[in-house]
């Protein structure tokens, strides 16, 4: 099946999932929705990974592989060249602002399974390298499955567009996501996920598939306050011609302050740690963070 037949299928069945679990019945069914804006400082931008959610994980520069060297040759944007790839030699950093929306509701299905549909959509504006401004939505349906009193698993699939400056980049993606959730007690819990994504570009050199697997621990110091940890190992593997491998490792610290009744203030900060399968391409980015946001 062709990949952009595929996501149209997901999107029209997690829409129709979550018109079913709007109707359900109060007492079985809910809806929940987040918005938030975040401003973030990059100091050495990576483009290839500028669309991971939050700018916990962004990616950037010159590269030695032709296949890449095409595709960045491509974009034609401003007469500086986009750090795509990445470098050890050659620094890009750059401020953004993100909007992020998330709409969704679940319903009871039995005793300890919850079934739940989102909606979600964001836009990053970048201040210099504005080829990385980006509109993302998607749609995402699964399983959240209580293993005794400690434990939760969930298992979902997801589709979404993704639409750039530089609309070589262009794409729809699809893919599934498993996690642990283990509340250890009121003021502690750890997270473990595996995520799957296939993404179809416009062009080829932006065509990929990913995995990433990642570990976070929550730890509440105060009553309205939490203090997060995390690490995140990610590999995309990009088609032919570029036969590019990207591989990025982040290690994430966080504070996540309740205000006021359902609003909150957040702080980030990110090391990431790139490589890729051309020699000169290794860069590391610090990244810095803050967000408000509104949860209901």
């Amino acid at each position: 099946m062709h990949p952009h037949r595929l996501l149209i299928y997901i999107n029209i069945i997690c829409f129709a999932l979550f018109l079913y679990l709007y109707s359900a019945p109060a007492a079985q069914a809910g809806i929940y929705y987040d918005a938030e804006i975040k401003g973030t400082y990059e100091d050495n931008v990576v483009g290839l990974l500028s669309d991971k959610r939050g700018g916990t994980a962004g990616i950037t520069t010159t590269a030695s592989n032709p296949g890449m060297m095409s595709a960045m040759s491509m974009t034609g944007m401003g007469g500086h060249t986009p750090p795509y790839v990445g470098s050890s030699t050659q620094s890009n950093s750059d401020t953004s602002i993100s909007l992020f929306a998330d709409l969704g509701s679940f319903t009871r299905i039995a005793e300890d399974t919850l079934w739940f549909v989102t909606g979600s959509a964001q836009h990053t504006w970048y201040s210099y390298y504005t080829e990385f401004d980006s509109t993302i939505g998607g749609l995402s349906t699964g399983i959240d499955q209580g293993l005794g009193n400690i434990t939760t698993a969930r298992f979902a699939i997801n589709g979404a567009i993704k639409r750039y400056n530089d609309s070589q980049r262009n794409s729809s993606a699809y893919g599934a996501n498993i996690s642990l959730k283990e509340r250890l007690n009121n003021a502690f819990w750890l997270r473990e996920s595996y995520d799957y994504e296939k993404n179809d570009a416009t062009s080829a050199f932006f065509t990929y598939q990913g995995n990433a697997a990642s570990i976070w621990a929550g730890y509440l110091v105060a009553p309205r306050t939490a203090v997060l940890f995390g690490y995140n190992y990610l590999v995309r593997n990009y088609d032919e011609p570029s036969g590019f491998k990207v591989t990025a490792q982040t290690f994430s610290l966080g504070l996540d302050w309740k205000i006021v009744k359902e609003w909150f203030f957040d702080a980030h900060y990110d090391h990431q740690v790139s490589d890729s399968n051309v020699p000169g391409t290794n860069s590391t980015d610090n990244i810095y963070s803050i967000g408000l946001r509104y949860s209901y």
